[in-house]
């Protein structure tokens, strides 16, 4: 039997037709049973070397910054939100909640070295006699600033306007407490010109 030419140019096209789909579908296939290229993996990132002080330092801003925020807030909410002194008592809860967390978490964080021995005298001038380390210090600081806020929430409960004030005043003594603590227990010496030499403190970093 013999095929006229146009229909052998349609056999030939079918042919190569197939001939081209089995092989689109081939490598469709492999590409859907081959694993696919991973997109998460991150190129390995290398830390900043001899960056072991500087951690510790911004650790300490972050300590000052989450026992700042607590406090603060209770101390503007009696000073500029409350009824002569007077806060309702779900926002008393809150607020104590809040100041004893943000404590509860600087004390947990701990030193980010172990502490020095406690001298009793000065380094060159540059230290406080205090015969306390830094790290005894901040923890007696973060006891008083519980002690204080607690006495004011109490106060804000209970007591009259001028109890309230006083202890608005010593909440806010004791929160300076806590950051001077800190501060000079753990962060480098200020450079603005004008300010006068922080000494620094035994167990701080050097």
């Amino acid at each position: 039997m013999r095929m006229s030419r146009k229909a052998g140019l349609l056999v030939s096209a079918a042919v190569c037709g197939a001939l081209a789909w089995g092989a689109a579908g081939s490598a469709l296939a492999s590409i859907e049973h081959s694993p696919a290229p991973s997109r998460g993996a991150a190129p390995h990132k290398a830390p900043l070397p001899n960056t072991g002080e500087l951690k510790a330092q911004a650790k300490s801003l972050a300590e000052i910054s989450g026992v700042l925020g607590p406090v603060t807030d209770l101390i503007n909410d009696v000073l500029t939100t409350a009824d002569n002194g007077k806060l309702p008592a779900d926002r008393i809860t809150e607020h104590s909640k809040a100041v004893r967390n943000a404590i509860s978490a600087v004390r947990q964080a701990g030193p980010e070295a172990p502490s020095a021995p406690s001298i009793s005298q000065p380094d060159n001038g540059s230290r406080l006699v205090t015969g306390k380390s830094a790290d005894d210090l901040r923890a007696a600081a973060l006891t008083g600033l519980q002690t204080k806020t607690d006495a004011l929430l109490k106060a804000i409960a209970a007591d009259g306007p001028a109890a309230i004030t006083s202890s608005v005043t010593q909440s806010v003594t004791a929160l300076a407490n806590v950051i001077l603590s800190i501060t000079l227990g753990g962060l480098p010496a200020p450079d603005l010109p004008g300010l006068p030499a922080i000494p620094r403190l035994p167990g701080g970093i050097a």
